[in-house]
């Protein structure tokens, strides 16, 4: 992988991987996200909040001094316990800002700053088309909402050759911090949502690492507009 290669999100522990991965490959790795933590040898922090304009474009403006930015992969995300007809408007409120407004922002600045037939990448949710996940309905209409923001970027940016896909993680072997875990135990623990996948396997986040940086590169120069569901056969359920 040539170029600069910025993954939001990236000290969780699907964008640390996704960062890994890259950096393997060549990418030259910026690691952006709220709070800094540590990152391997040979990859740049640089702190962004996705919800502020400016901090965005400080961000950008960073990382495009490193090189040509080639792939952006809009790895953050937030899970806040919203339960239909209980749930607090401000918890709805700071889900919908980050993981849509949020990634919307980081998206529409980026076409002033990605080079010509770069590769932008979001994270969408097997959840987005589930109705039966207690608590999360508004982590589930933010998902939803990549995968149609994710058809209409591919479709204004395609003109410049830049493409624009979106991979559906399943359930992961290792769940969100937080509100995951608590998400993850009343729907009976990892051994029962196994059971539940066609594979009877959970997702590591390498799988999705992989997926990542298949449809980043040029093995995939005529996907773009697809959402590829990385889930053990879950959505085929």
């Amino acid at each position: 992988m040539k170029g600069v290669a910025i993954i939001t999100g990236g000290t969780g522990t699907i964008g640390a991987a996704i960062s890994e991965l890259f950096q393997k490959r060549g990418a030259t790795v910026v690691v952006a996200d709220l709070d800094e933590q540590p990152v391997a040898k040979g990859q740049t922090f640089i702190r962004c909040d996705v919800t502020d304009p400016k901090s965005v474009a400080s961000m950008f403006a960073e990382a495009a001094k490193l090189g040509d930015i080639t792939s952006l992969v809009v790895a953050h995300g937030i899970l806040l316990e919203t339960v239909p007809g209980t749930a607090d408007p401000v918890a709805v409120g700071k889900v919908l800002d980050v993981n849509l407004k949020g990634s919307a922002l980081v998206c529409d600045q980026a076409s002033a700053h990605l080079a010509e037939g770069a590769s932008i990448l979001l994270l969408s949710s097997m959840s987005a088309f589930m109705g039966r996940v207690v608590g999360g309905y508004a982590y589930q209409a933010s998902k939803a909402g990549i995968e149609s923001m994710t058809r209409s970027y591919a479709v204004a940016f395609g003109a410049r050759g830049i493409r624009v896909n979106c991979i559906a993680p399943g359930y992961m072997a290792q769940p969100m911090k937080g509100e995951g875990s608590k998400l993850r135990a009343r729907q009976g623990g990892s051994d029962k949502v196994r059971e539940a996948t066609p594979l009877r396997r959970l997702v590591t986040e390498q799988e999705l690492a992989m997926s990542a940086a298949f449809l980043c590169s040029d093995q995939a120069p005529s996907i773009t507009g697809v959402v590829l569901p990385v889930d053990s056969g879950q959505r085929a359920f």
